[in-house]
C-alpha cells in the first residue's frame, strides 16, 4: 500500500499548476440533498458553499475552473496563479488576506474592509507578507478556509435545527 503524498511535494508552489481537489463529510452527514436518516433536506447549503466559491475566487490568486457539489462531497477545478500574485503589491496582499480571514466583521457576518493599521501590520512584516503571499496561491489553503467555513456553518445549522432556533 502507497501513502499519498503531501500536496507541497507534489507542486512547486512559485508555478501554475492544475488540481482536481476533493473532499468528503464524515460520520454519514448530509451536505445536500434529502438525508434518509433524519428526513430533512439541505438543499439550502448550496448556495453557502456557492457564495464561499465566489468569495475565494475574488481574493485568492486561484482560477476557479470547474465544481460539483453532491450530496456528501464536493469537487473542484483549481489553477494556482502565484506569477499573478507575484504582481500584487504588499498592500494589495495584505488586503486580500483580511477580506478573506478579517479582524472584524459586520452585523451580517462579512468582512469589513480592512484599515490602514491592519493592511500595514501585514504589508509591513517581511515574513508575515511573504507567508501570506504564498498563502493566496495555495490549494491547501483554500480547502483548508473553504472547508473550514462550511463545516462551521453547516454544525451551526445543525444545532439550531436540533435545539429549535439560531445558535
Amino acid at each position: 500500500m502507497m501513502s499519498r503524498m503531501a500536496g507541497c511535494e507534489i507542486f512547486d508552489p512559485d508555478e501554475v499548476a492544475i488540481a482536481h481537489v476533493y473532499t468528503r463529510v464524515c460520520r454519514r452527514c448530509f451536505l445536500l440533498g434529502d438525508d434518509p436518516f433524519s428526513g430533512k433536506n439541505f438543499d439550502h447549503r448550496k448556495v453557502w458553499i456557492e457564495e464561499h466559491l465566489r468569495q475565494f475566487a475574488s481574493f485568492f490568486g486561484i482560477d476557479l475552473l470547474g465544481f460539483s457539489i453532491l450530496s456528501d462531497h464536493f469537487h473542484l477545478i483549481l489553477r494556482s496563479r502565484p506569477d499573478v500574485v507575484a504582481t500584487w503589491s504588499d498592500e494589495e496582499v495584505a488586503r486580500r488576506w483580511l477580506m478573506l480571514c478579517p479582524h472584524r466583521r459586520t452585523a451580517d457576518g462579512l468582512p469589513m474592509t480592512p484599515t490602514d493599521p491592519e493592511i500595514k501590520s501585514i504589508a509591513g512584516c517581511p515574513i508575515k507578507r511573504t507567508e501570506i503571499r504564498q498563502r493566496l496561491s495555495s490549494f491547501s489553503w483554500w480547502m483548508r478556509l473553504l472547508c473550514q467555513r462550511v463545516a462551521t456553518r453547516a454544525n451551526r445549522d445543525r444545532r439550531a435545527d436540533r435545539f429549535g432556533g439560531p445558535v
